[in-house]
């Protein structure tokens, strides 16, 4: 067998070429998909946060005008969450979905113009396999974001945060390759 001829010799060199680019086509293709299907459970996990925010800022109709949580409460939410994604995907592994809800509630302001927005209330809830779930900031750190309300008191937040692990190779490869990867979605809403 003459190696020089089998390196210089131009016949089967498309096959090859076509083969390769092929693997590699395959390949892009495979990561493609993996990053549409991640995109889409972020958008699922947005749908319930805000949905599961929305359900608990209705303190009035739902809750008896009780502004302050309970774990009763938390795990009633997050037994909506899962049902809301069981109906959006069937076939979806929830077993490690974790739900975490902060509350916080502010001390009543004693003159009109006052602007202090001192916490009287801070409280962290987690329901589920919530252990590493976390928003990106604090509740507590997000004083900012509440207004005043018509009686002249400044209206209590809740930030609901929905985590749920996924398999998802784009992820892996753009975070840690030792732990599952953690797709996370928040909601942060003011009582009603």
């Amino acid at each position: 067998m003459n190696v020089h001829g089998l390196c210089t010799d131009r016949r089967g060199s498309v096959a090859v070429e076509f083969a390769m680019m092929m693997l590699l086509l395959l390949a892009f293709i495979f990561f493609l998909t993996d990053l549409v299907v991640r995109q889409a459970t972020i958008g699922r996990l947005d749908r319930v946060s805000y949905s599961v925010a929305g359900a608990l800022r209705e303190r009035i109709q739902l809750y008896d005008a009780r502004e302050e949580l309970n774990q009763r409460d938390v795990d009633q939410i997050a037994r909506l969450a899962v049902r809301m994604l069981t109906d959006m995907h069937e076939e979806a592994s929830l077993s490690n979905l974790g739900l975490v809800v902060e509350e916080l509630h502010f001390e009543d302001t004693t003159s009109v113009g006052s602007t202090n927005k001192d916490i009287s209330l801070y409280r962290r809830w987690q329901s589920g396999a919530g252990g590493t779930c976390s928003a990106p900031q604090t509740l507590n750190k997000l004083t900012q974001l509440t207004p005043r309300g018509s009686y002249g008191r400044w209206v209590p937040l809740y930030q609901v945060t929905v985590c749920l692990p996924t398999t998802s190779w784009y992820t892996r490869l753009t975070t840690s390759l030792t732990q599952d990867p953690l797709l996370t979605s928040f909601a942060i809403v003011m009582a009603r």
